[in-house]
């Protein structure tokens, strides 16, 4: 490990596995983290760059990088950065795998953002390194949704709570199940004075109901990512926004509600960067 840092200098160093060697002992391994750590801070003005991940669930072994998650999500916020790493299909190519649908992962994406996570995912290459047409539609339907939701995802942090709603990922190792959402199911972010609330289901009576604020929470007004601004209530924290007739994209759909910056909703929990 630390001939490999030295030669290649990473940004990422990741460990299928924990941190060697285990409970058995982790010196060596706390040894080439620190190296690691240590190389980039040299080669950047003395702040760390570099990114460490491995698989040990024990908190005082995963706190020197970031608890990597195969397969499986968290039930909710963690006060750590955490990751979930994960493939649309096998992690190798094979012509008769079925995949995840776009909607599938753009689900998973927004659940693991929710919760301070981060979403790794593998894209199978054929041999000759292309993909094939199911892997494009995938990535082309995420890109068509990042473009109108990436808002709600990049440079946010979590909300003081991930979600709301009757429905809920399947926390079970390797079990990846799709899940049967409603449109009562909000999973949240925040950035600045500024609440994301992913509906994860479309409505059929035209409204979205976020029952997640409190009533010193006050809203100056709510868009709908791709269709812009919306009329609502607030009645007790309670807030109610009326939708268009159509989405403006097919599956999660978003809603910015923009805070006074005096809400308490702007403050996010107590998590580390």
């Amino acid at each position: 490990m630390t001939e490999a840092i030295d030669t290649f200098e990473p940004d990422l160093l990741y460990s299928d596995g924990p941190t060697p060697f285990g409970e058995q002992s982790y010196d060596a391994g706390l040894r080439a983290v620190a190296h690691l750590y240590n190389t980039s801070a040299a080669a950047h003005g003395g702040v760390n760059q570099a990114v460490y991940n491995q698989k040990d669930r024990n908190p005082d072994v995963y706190s020197i990088g970031v608890l990597d998650i195969e397969r499986s999500q968290e039930p909710d916020i963690k006060p750590d950065p955490w990751q979930t790493d994960t493939s649309v299909g096998d992690w190798f190519y094979n012509v008769r795998d079925v995949y995840k649908t776009p909607a599938h992962v753009i689900e998973m994406l927004v659940d693991i953002v929710a919760k301070n996570g981060n979403l790794l995912l593998n894209i199978p290459q054929r041999p000759d390194g292309t993909l094939d047409d199911e892997c494009e539609q995938i990535l082309t339907g995420m890109a068509d949704w990042v473009a109108v939701c990436g808002e709600g995802i990049y440079g946010t942090r979590p909300f003081r709570v991930s979600g709301e709603g009757p429905s809920s990922v399947h926390i079970e190792g390797f079990h990846e199940d799709a899940v049967a959402w409603t449109s009562a199911d909000l999973r949240f972010t925040r950035k600045n004075n500024v609440v994301y609330a992913f509906q994860m289901r479309w409505p059929t009576d035209g409204r979205a109901v976020v029952r997640s604020l409190g009533a010193a929470d006050r809203v100056r007004s709510v868009r709908l990512l791709g269709a812009g601004e919306l009329s609502f209530d607030q009645a007790h924290g309670v807030l109610v926004a009326e939708l268009p007739d159509r989405p403006p994209l097919d599956g999660v759909t978003c809603l910015a509600i923009d805070l006074d910056p005096a809400s308490p909703a702007v403050h996010s929990p107590d998590l580390k960067e």
